[in-house]
């Protein structure tokens, strides 16, 4: 980590009591009962591009703390949340890694936020603004569609707040808000869910706050199809985070307060939980599950496991 990142991780944690993670706690979510949507449809190939997270394919891209995948279907290209910009830089490493991979933000109809925290919503002045950012500016965003799970807002646009489960195109739905606790308070979280044509529901996820238990739930309320993959974070700083300031494992701190936490057991009875589902597609994210945790999934999975790295694209296609 830079000097300057640690700066400003030690000045949030000494004088603002974890205000790192986002701003105050957002409104709750909705009731677990949801109505399943009609006409959910579906598409016929998934491709999901990490531009910000921990790991990168090649030395050229630039990792974070945080995440934003780019979300392609037949009939929308989705920007899933947009990175933490954790340093400050310009251009942030969204920006660079959207440049190097030769992505447009012409390109993007949708812009989709999964929570208010500030490594998936540009920076910590965004997320105290309750607001959101590519770079260390707020462009023009053309008029693109934004969905985000509580109350934000965005120069020029009116984004759509998905408490309930929202269709944004043939196959693809929110998962409306879940509310996560964490000892900063309650956070307000979507996913979203993709019906692959043949194969299943694939769950695209950025920090699973809302635990995997009720991701699970939620999705087969939504639909008959099995779950046929995960792709994201579902924060398991254990035995330790990633980020540390003034001492502190900030990551694990944020997510258990001074409670113990769970042991490398506890996470493993949740792996088993979502094997029980036989998902054929599972990718986790190493922004905010440590390398230990990983590698559990790995050994679970096996064949099924995929890395989740910047610039390396997972495809998912119809069935034959």
């Amino acid at each position: 980590m830079r000097s300057s990142t640690r700066r400003e991780f030690i000045g949030v944690v000494t004088g603002a009591g974890f205000v790192w993670l986002g701003v105050p706690a957002p409104a709750r979510g909705q009731s677990e009962a949801v109505a399943r949507p009609a006409d959910v449809g579906s598409t016929r190939r998934l491709e999901i591009l990490p531009l910000v997270d921990w790991a990168t394919a090649s030395p050229e891209l630039r990792g974070e703390a945080g995440v934003s995948y780019l979300v392609r279907t037949d009939g929308s290209t989705i920007l899933f949340d947009v990175g933490g910009n954790l340093e400050g830089t310009d251009p942030s490493p969204l920006e660079a890694n959207m440049q190097r991979l030769g992505v447009r933000l012409a390109d993007i109809d949708t812009i989709v936020i999964s929570h208010l925290h500030m490594d998936h919503v540009g920076g910590l002045s965004f997320a105290r603004q309750g607001s959101f950012a590519l770079g260390r500016q707020q462009v023009d965003l053309g008029g693109k569609r934004v969905v985000v799970p509580t109350a934000m807002r965005y120069p020029g646009v009116e984004p759509l707040v998905a408490r309930t489960p929202m269709r944004l195109a043939p196959g693809v739905l929110t998962t409306g808000t879940i509310t996560g606790a964490l000892p900063i308070g309650p956070v307000d979280e979507q996913a979203l869910a993709v019906r692959v044509q043949g194969r299943g529901v694939v769950l695209v996820v950025g920090c699973g706050h809302q635990g995997l238990e009720r991701l699970l739930e939620r999705t087969a309320r939504l639909f008959d199809e099995p779950l046929y993959g995960i792709v994201g974070g579902l924060h398991y700083p254990v035995p330790h985070g990633r980020l540390f300031a003034g001492g502190v494992d900030v990551q694990r701190w944020a997510t258990y307060g001074t409670a113990a936490g769970p042991s490398s057991e506890d996470v493993q009875r949740q792996i088993d939980l979502l094997a029980v589902r036989q998902p054929q597609w599972v990718s986790l994210s190493p922004h905010d599950s440590s390398d230990e945790m990983i590698e559990l999934f790995r050994k679970t999975f096996g064949a099924r496991y995929h890395e989740l790295r910047v610039g390396e694209a997972q495809v998912i296609v119809a069935a034959p």
